[in-house]
């Protein structure tokens, strides 16, 4: 009954003080923190005529896989993810990450939410991990994050069975081998949490995938250690220029 009354009382004062807009700054007519011109200018990855069927790039053409999931097929089966890494989708994530923005986090994590809800359902969510010193200078983890609010809105279990034992400085601006190469032995598995990746359907959630390096790395690692399908469930897909 009190939970009612406080979610009713949150509403009415809602509709009598708008939030404003996450983007324009003007009120936003609802609860979800975007006017509705500013949700529409958004770039999903929907709207794309031609994307690759394993890890959602962009494609110019209506080619099944892109070049690199062709060459070098990965651990994982498909990827659902919701926008393309440009304005103002950007400033939304960065918002996020690096101002503790967390109204941003949690409208990000609706609309991935609203993405993947009719994807194929996985036993659970899991987070992809970061390194306890970028946890520490950002003050929280933005995947673990996702994947907790994401598993309350699709009524998913979150297990965050992996880890980062290696501290790298930001993978922005390297190339896809660059990253392969200072992702490789990076992550390794919880003690303990083998059993629960044993033959389970697993969704990686990210917020922005650039090279697959990290994902791949991760989904190869589950697949060893057992899991039966991984798949990658992501806010942004950075655009191959």
């Amino acid at each position: 009954m009190l939970h009612f009354i406080a979610s009713a009382t949150t509403k009415l004062v809602d509709q009598l003080l708008p939030a404003p807009c996450l983007l324009c700054g003007l009120a936003s007519p609802d609860y979800r923190l975007l006017c509705p011109e500013c949700d529409a200018a958004l770039p999903r990855l929907s709207q794309e005529l031609y994307l690759c069927s394993c890890c959602a790039l962009p494609l110019t053409s209506d080619a099944t896989l892109c070049g690199k999931c062709l060459r070098k097929p990965p651990a994982f089966s498909q990827s659902s993810i919701a926008f393309s890494y440009i304005h103002p989708l950007d400033h939304l994530i960065h918002q996020f990450k690096y101002r503790r923005q967390l109204s941003s986090g949690k409208l990000l994590a609706r609309l991935l939410a609203d993405t993947c809800q009719h994807s194929e359902r996985p036993d659970f969510l899991l987070p992809v991990p970061s390194h306890w010193r970028k946890r520490w200078q950002r003050g929280f983890n933005q995947s673990e994050l996702m994947a907790y609010w994401v598993g309350e809105q699709l009524a998913l279990p979150v297990l965050s069975a992996c880890q980062q034992t290696h501290y790298h400085h930001s993978q922005k601006g390297l190339s896809r081998a660059e990253r392969l190469k200072n992702l490789r032995e990076s992550f390794s598995i919880k003690p303990g949490y083998r059993l629960k990746i044993a033959n389970a359907h697993v969704a990686l959630i990210d917020d922005v995938v650039t090279t697959t390096a990290t994902t791949r790395t991760l989904s190869e690692l589950l697949i060893k250690a057992g899991a039966q399908r991984v798949d990658i469930w992501a806010l942004a897909r950075t655009p191959d220029h």
